[in-house]
């Protein structure tokens, strides 16, 4: 078997002689074999498949050789070459970033010509980044950040900007030596929204607009592949990274993670990769990079939020509102160390947290939990393999948050949402197809067995007469499809306490129910109904809702001498699933 040594000197006279042929069986060859497969082999890989008008094979080759080097420039420049047909603000990019990676003079004279003449030819909207980033009294992660900044991005891609909140701890003494950033210092600590606005308003006003902590390292290529996202459609108004710390479903888990451990796992990430984008309702001001004709319309930070928590979900919603989508880039990963300005101050900050969230409610009249993020525990029931392609319909979708999260875990799959609030179902339209229709009124626009899966999310309680929807929509499952139904638990103390305190059903931070409806039921109840619509019940799982605080213990007291069920575990029974076909 030949060795990488002689894999390698084969190519190189083959390729100088054009003998073509030869050259991609010893390729074939060693695709198979991954020790005879490196960055430079992926080189003579992707020329010949660029030759052949491959593009698959062609990016496999890219993927595999930057896999191996994520430095390589020669293959950035043929990924701006696969980019080149199909986008060329993306080309662009990719000729930008084997620019700064290319260290022979000659070559960089070449990718600067391609970028000129890619300016000359092409209308290239790219427009550099503008770091904005908050300052308070952390220097040694702001040095940290800002030095990752200058070792992974491009100086001709971005401007830093920093906003420096009344540091007390030498961090402005510092930051006025660097001769690469603009400063502002402000005499008092302004937050986190209106701090990010002042750094916007000395940005300069062409730039894209990238919010990033100063707790974290922007390791290689995380800036590039945000990039890449952000311009790879003209939906999309706003991207966001993966990393280490964050929520929203952003974080990937690592046992006991090192700063280097985590650098070198961003090397094999931050590549090319088949399915990176997740739509999501908001994405975490942590590394939040916006596309600046759409921060232009949407506007600078909710300064309600002040000094911080859900401004960034609430950027999330308006830029849905404005017609755009927020997209998760998991092939930008950064590192985060996460809460130092408010980690020492766990009480001011769950106040902050709870007073916030008061106001993100009342601005949207949404509830965070069930309107904002996934149902992970329907969308678990799906049982599919990755590639497949199948049908979802999503009803009661709300923002549309668990149609995204399954295209983000099924790429193949076709999923359409059902939403009878019109704003709702308006934002929800950048996540997936939705229809706004109240399904006791009008008619479903399908054919017959059109769908695999019907979800159904917490909405039959808001209807007059469940079962006869439910007799209505066997009619566009297939042969074998599923019915997932979601439904509240009539006995669950979230519903019988506001009652015993003569209290109306409104939306609270625990998922309280509201006024709009019809009727509860209990587990035994909703089965009854499914099978009187002509449905086998395969399943029921329980969906536990955390012990009632002290204050309700009383009550709790109370339910348990009322019920005619003595058993106190019905009480924490939050909702039911139901599996039927």
């Amino acid at each position: 078997m030949l060795t990488l040594n002689e894999v390698l000197e084969n190519l190189q006279q083959l390729f100088a002689v054009q003998e073509y042929t030869a050259a991609a069986q010893i390729i074939e060859t060693a695709r198979e074999i991954p020790e005879l497969y490196n960055d430079t082999v992926a080189i003579y890989d992707a020329n010949l498949c660029l030759m052949n008008n491959n593009y698959p094979q062609m990016w496999e080759a890219i993927h595999r050789g930057l896999s191996c080097n994520c430095k390589n420039p020669e293959l950035y420049v043929l990924l701006g070459e696969y980019y080149l047909p199909t986008n060329p603000n993306q080309a662009y990019l990719c000729f930008e970033n084997a620019l700064f990676y290319c260290e022979d003079e000659n070559d960089r004279a070449t990718i600067q010509e391609y970028m000129d003449n890619l300016k000359r030819d092409c209308d290239i909207t790219v427009r550099k980044t503008s770091f904005i980033i908050l300052s308070y009294n952390l220097l040694d992660y702001t040095r940290g950040c800002i030095e990752s900044i200058r070792k992974n991005s491009p100086e001709s891609a971005r401007e830093i900007v920093i906003v420096d909140n009344a540091s007390k701890d030498g961090s402005v003494e510092w930051l006025k030596q660097q001769k690469d950033i603009i400063l502002r210092v402000n005499a008092e600590n302004s937050g986190f929204p209106k701090g990010c606005n002042e750094g916007v308003e000395v940005a300069s006003k062409e730039n894209d607009i990238f919010l990033f902590n100063n707790d974290t390292y922007l390791p290689p290529n995380a800036l590039f592949w945000l990039r890449m996202g952000l311009y790879e459609d003209e939906s999309h108004g706003a991207v966001g990274s993966v990393s280490n710390y964050v929520s929203n479903l952003q974080q990937l888990p690592f046992a006991n993670p090192t700063t280097e451990s985590l650098i070198e796992f961003a090397k094999s990430n931050n590549v090319p990769m088949a399915h990176p984008y997740e739509t999501k309702t908001y994405l975490v001001g942590f590394a939040l990079l916006i596309r600046r004709d759409v921060y232009n319309l949407v506007g600078d930070l909710d300064e309600r939020f002040s000094p911080g928590n859900y401004e960034d979900t609430d950027y999330g919603l308006r830029v849905m509102q404005a017609g755009y989508k927020n997209v998760l880039c998991k092939n930008s990963f950064i590192i985060h160390y996460g809460s130092k300005s408010f980690g020492k101050q766990a009480d001011t900050y769950a106040n902050i947290m709870h007073a916030n969230a008061q106001k993100f409610v009342s601005k949207w009249n949404i509830n965070i939990i069930d309107d904002l993020y996934p149902r992970q525990d329907l969308a678990s029931l799906i049982k599919e393999n990755k590639a497949a392609a199948f049908c979802v319909l999503d009803i009661g979708c709300r923002l549309g948050s668990t149609a995204a999260y399954l295209k983000g875990k099924y790429p193949n799959a076709y999923v359409c949402g059902i939403e009878t609030r019109s704003d709702m179902a308006h934002m929800a339209q950048q996540n997936t197809d939705v229809l706004c229709l109240d399904l006791e009124k009008t008619p479903l626009p399908f054919d017959s067995e059109s769908f695999d899966y019907i979800i159904i999310n917490d909405v039959l309680e808001c209807m007059q007469n469940p079962a006869e929807v439910l007799k209505n929509l066997r009619y566009f499952l297939k042969k074998g499809g599923k019915l997932l139904v979601s439904a509240y638990n009539l006995k669950h103390y979230s519903v019988i306490l506001p009652l015993l305190m003569q209290d109306r059903f409104s939306y609270g931070e625990n998922g309280t129910l509201c006024t709009t409806h019809q009727k509860l039921f209990t587990g035994t109840e909703m089965q009854n109904i499914l099978v009187q619509a002509g449905f086998h019940v395969d399943a029921i799982h329980s969906v536990m809702a955390g012990e009632p605080d002290a204050s309700t213990n009383n009550l709790i007291n109370l339910l348990a001498q009322i019920s005619e069920n003595k058993n106190r575990g019905q009480y924490l029974v939050y909702k039911y699933l139901f599996v039927a076909k």
